[in-house]
């Protein structure tokens, strides 16, 4: 078994509880972190929030319900990890720039940094 498949076990076990206490309430949100971040850290979350838009707070588990059908408020995003250019990305876009004897220095380099941007953004997004 996975550790992947062992987290989804256990998320199906806590969410059959028909009266969840705040731990297992926690351990849901911990556990679909976990599933959908996989290595980015795991933020934790600020309050509950409703399907109906009903902010509760993370204590109060006695107003908590499965019919709420609650999803975690966090107060800022996750942040992702930044993933820069490898030594072959830089390769490439030097082969890509296309640089010939008819380009002026400032063209070229205006070429490489459009390529840079664009193969960072299509990292990172």
């Amino acid at each position: 078994m996975t550790k992947d498949e062992a987290l989804r076990l256990a998320l199906e076990a806590l969410e059959t509880s028909m009266y969840p206490q705040q731990k297992q309430l926690q351990a849901i949100t911990a556990i679909k972190a976990a599933l959908e971040a996989k290595d980015e850290p795991i933020q934790e979350p600020a309050a509950w929030i409703s399907k109906h838009n009903v902010v509760y707070p993370l204590d109060a588990w006695h107003e908590v319900h499965p019919i709420n059908e609650l999803k975690p408020l966090y107060t800022t995003p996750p942040q992702r990890t930044w993933v820069g250019l490898t030594d072959d990305d830089k390769v490439l876009i030097k082969h890509d720039a296309n640089y010939n004897q008819f380009m002026t220095a400032g063209e070229y380099a205006d070429r490489v940094q459009q390529l840079t941007e664009a193969r960072l953004k299509d990292k990172n997004t």
